[in-house]
């Protein structure tokens, strides 16, 4: 992940260009290969050179895995010495041994700095089955998103035209109405909700059930670190409720088509969305409320 971070569209580059409808669709048919057990397969024309899906086996742990990551970089060497892929569509891994249907998502890697790092070791050692990070920093154009205008195009959770949001599309279609969850781990300023260290949301800016999963998520991180302040959605402590987030908002129920601008309902607790101070992000004081959690 880290040498996948280093050569993405970075901050300020204009790297980013949005998928082709084709595209987004072939990247769903890749997903769905991926997660019915196949890899190392030809992938569609429209990705054929873009992107690969290779077996990557982790030395580590000696686990194999099914990795679709971008590869086309035409451009070669910039005037920096640095290779950076073309388009910036992200990268997708899945685990088919897994025990958690669980899927971690960086969305903003870079920006929230080590979340890439965080979600992926997360991923690793609760034995979930998938990962997924999107490809650009979510500053890396100045374009504004057709989506939510107030964003750059580049930001995956404020842009529907992603491969973050068709990965999401297929896990929602994949799973049907099985019992699965998306956990998006993101990072804020130290400044920013100065009183809280972690908040849990669920898209939704209302008050959660003690039984709901970001309560459950809570109580078992305050179990494991008693000193933490852990906040949720209804205590006024913090508004990062990613109420805008157009995955929250698709997992939650509202049609893929129309979530730039309907704000969903209700939740279905399938989209865990977790704001952390930078203090709180180290990967193994998470491993066991997660696993507590999703047993």
């Amino acid at each position: 992940m880290t040498c996948i971070r280093a050569q993405m569209p970075q901050s300020g580059s204009n790297g980013y260009v949005a998928p082709t409808p084709t595209q987004r669709a072939d990247w769903r048919t890749v997903v769905n290969q991926m997660l019915k057990g196949s890899c190392d397969f030809a992938v569609p024309a429209s990705l054929n050179g873009i992107v690969q899906v290779k077996t990557f086996t982790d030395t580590g742990n000696g686990r194999n895995y099914c990795l679709l990551m971008e590869v086309l970089d035409q451009n070669g060497l910039d005037q920096n010495g640095n290779d950076f892929v073309d388009h910036g569509f992200g990268t997708f891994i899945v685990y088919n041994s897994a025990t958690r249907q669980l899927s971690h998502q960086a969305v903003h890697p870079i920006a929230d700095s080590t979340t890439e790092s965080q979600a992926v070791t997360v991923f690793k050692d609760t034995d979930s089955r998938s990962y997924l990070m999107a490809g650009a920093d979510r500053r890396a154009n100045s374009a504004a998103s057709t989506c939510r205008p107030s964003h750059p195009e580049s930001d995956a959770s404020h842009n529907s035209n992603t491969m973050v949001q068709a990965t999401n599309e297929e896990l929602l279609a994949y799973y049907g109405a099985a019992s699965w969850f998306a956990i998006q781990w993101h990072g804020m300023k130290a400044s920013t909700c100065p009183n809280t260290d972690v908040y849990p949301s669920h898209g939704r800016d209302v008050t959660p059930a003690p039984t709901d999963k970001i309560a459950v998520l809570r109580d078992n991180l305050l179990v494991h670190h008693p000193t933490w302040d852990v906040d949720l959605p209804g205590c006024d402590s913090c508004s990062l409720n990613a109420t805008e987030n157009v995955q929250g908002r698709l997992l939650n129920g509202v049609a893929a088509e129309s979530v730039c601008d309907t704000e969903g309902s209700s939740y279905t607790q399938k989209f865990i969305h977790i704001e952390q101070d930078p203090n709180f992000r180290n990967p193994g004081d998470w491993i066991a409320p997660i696993m507590d959690t999703f047993p």
